[in-house]
């Protein structure tokens, strides 16, 4: 009877041990919510998560799965997405900018989430504070009422008499991000500035048709805002700025060679710190009391060519002030 005792106290100590080891080797599961699963704005977001979550650790086909949803520009998709990458039981859930990540919100609000270009995460009820967000969300945040201050201010150095500034809005998101364009009024309010607003739509977002809108308002440069860069707006303005004799300022240093100004945070670093953040919740560590970062560095780069072309004088002071400038 001992030994038999014995056998079985063995064999149930082996089951256990085997259960656990086969639960650790279960890969994290990660959802991941996309506006577009293509473009700048989406090959951006994928580099910088994907190389903070290798960095970490963690690497798709090895010990994670992803949970990928796109809603290919279709606000309208976002909320059913959400459900479904709930339902799929996911670990922690990644959804970078505004409208995913209030999609997520309202699917799930026990799941860990990681945020990455959100404007203002207290403001907009996600947190309690940056430090402490006392919610499960949490993540890096990239603008704020000072970065767009700044932006404007250095467009105003740059332009000369500068009164009217257009800027480019997606109709459909303006409901979710509508902070962010407050902020950008304030900013110009402050700086005697007028802010035109150019309402577009993203799918099939015409860049030439949308700057002679611009010039038609007496539009005197255009600035565009982190929101619309998800749609690959700010790319395609960049394109087609210069030709329109339009002095451009955005927040994309990868798009730097056609822009008159840029000045914004490194965007691929942020989301490869969202990718470090989700480690850290797949680690164990609670959302609540994991403090949003801000940005750690701005650049601001002046592409003189353009300026040249524009017939826009740089001063010194401004080159000087230019962590990288564009002859």
């Amino acid at each position: 009877m001992h030994s038999r005792r014995t056998v079985l106290a063995a064999l149930a100590a082996h089951l256990l041990m085997a259960s656990r080891s086969a639960t650790a080797q279960q890969p994290a599961r990660v959802g991941w919510l996309q506006m577009y699963s293509t473009g700048m704005y989406a090959d951006l977001t994928a580099r910088g998560f994907i190389r903070g979550l290798r960095e970490s650790g963690y690497e798709e086909g090895r010990n994670l799965v992803f949970e990928k949803r796109s809603a290919e520009g279709d606000l309208r998709r976002l909320g059913a997405l959400a459900r479904e990458i709930v339902a799929a039981r996911v670990d922690v859930l990644f959804a970078p900018a505004k409208p995913l990540a209030d999609a997520a919100w309202y699917a799930s609000r026990s799941i860990p989430t990681v945020i990455a270009t959100v404007t203002d995460p207290v403001t907009v009820g996600y947190a309690v504070s940056l430090a402490r967000p006392g919610k499960h969300i949490t993540g890096v945040t990239t603008a704020n009422a000072e970065l767009i201050g700044k932006r404007l201010q250095l467009l105003t150095e740059l332009v000369p008499g500068l009164t009217r500034v257009g800027t480019f809005i997606d109709a459909d998101l303006l409901a979710s991000c509508q902070e962010e364009v407050d902020l950008l009024e304030q900013a110009a309010a402050k700086l005697g500035l007028t802010i035109v607003r150019i309402p577009v739509t993203a799918n099939g977002f015409d860049a030439v048709a949308a700057l002679k809108r611009a010039t038609a308002a007496r539009v005197q440069a255009v600035i565009t805002l982190p929101m619309t860069s998800n749609h690959d707006i700010t790319g395609k303005v960049a394109e087609h700025a210069l030709s329109a004799r339009m002095p451009f300022m955005h927040d994309v240093p990868q798009l730097a060679q056609s822009a008159l100004a840029v000045y914004g945070p490194d965007f691929e670093d942020i989301f490869r710190r969202a990718g470090h953040y989700t480690a850290r919740l797949l680690k164990g560590a609670k959302p609540e009391t994991l403090p949003i970062e801000e940005p750690r560095e701005f650049r601001l780069i002046v592409n003189l060519k353009v300026a040249k072309a524009l017939g826009l004088k740089v001063s010194h002071a401004m080159m000087i002030r230019a962590g990288e400038v564009i002859e």
